[in-house]
């Protein structure tokens, strides 16, 4: 986690597919395309976990 919060890319790579489940499923219940609302679930993950405090 602190890899990620210092923008390591293997460390957020490896977040986003701890979480791709989790992500693709909270993807079908938005009313958006699957593809946008992905990504932005993904950018707003990355944010927080960048931000989050110790």
């Amino acid at each position: 986690m602190n890899a990620a919060r210092q923008q390591d890319p293997e460390a957020m790579l490896q977040l986003i597919e701890l979480f791709k489940a989790d992500i693709l499923r909270l993807s079908k219940v938005i009313y958006m395309p699957e593809e946008d609302v992905v990504s932005e679930i993904v950018l707003e993950f990355l944010e927080f976990v960048q931000q989050g405090k110790e």
